[in-house]
């Protein structure tokens, strides 16, 4: 009996052919019942399939704004506790601080708003958005020396935290041409 496959032409290494395909097949179900996997069949999965989802839930505007008063509050409260447990002599009377050698944003976050709650992306944020002249190109790492920053109020972290901008930001960077500027040789 002429068969394609050179190796299972002896009937007894068929037959150990088929035997080991079977208990890998038993091994493979019975991993599946272990971990959780169950197995539907077809009526099952018609049924599941023209089963209704719930209807969803309706967002109750009122509590949304109650909500959203109390963590602007929160935010508010925050800040003014972090101001009062930043250094003293780190923020000038006008709200400002002078970027001395050596200084880094992290540094002066902690040095300007103390043990803030608020995340530091957002705090870096807030500074960027309400320095650009002291940053080059928006980039909180690269602060440039002996310029005045003002340190950011709850006005101005709303503004990074409650705003689509970043997300409009995504999507232009995305598809914008990422070799726009280079220069090219002929």
């Amino acid at each position: 009996m002429p068969n394609h496959h050179g190796s299972f032409r002896h009937p007894r290494l068929r037959l150990l052919f088929r035997f080991f395909g079977g208990i890998t097949l038993m091994l493979v179900l019975q991993g599946c019942a272990m971990v959780g996997v169950e197995l539907v069949d077809s009526a099952e999965l018609a049924e599941l399939k023209t089963a209704k989802s719930p209807a969803p839930d309706v967002v109750d505007e009122a509590e949304l704004d109650d909500a959203l008063s109390r963590m602007i509050a929160d935010l508010e409260q925050s800040l003014e506790l972090a101001a009062v447990e930043a250094k003293d002599d780190a923020v000038a009377e006008d709200g400002t601080y002078v970027v001395k050698n050596g200084d880094y944003l992290d540094k002066i976050i902690s040095n300007t708003v103390g043990q803030s709650p608020l995340r530091r992306d957002i705090l870096r944020s807030a500074f960027v958005r309400a320095n650009p002249h002291a940053f080059m190109r928006s980039n909180p790492n690269w602060l440039l020396a002996n310029k005045k920053l003002r340190v950011p109020d709850a006005e101005d972290i709303k503004k990074v935290i409650f705003t689509d901008e970043s997300r409009r930001d995504k999507k232009q960077r995305a598809q914008a041409n990422p070799y726009e500027g280079w220069i090219q040789y002929p």
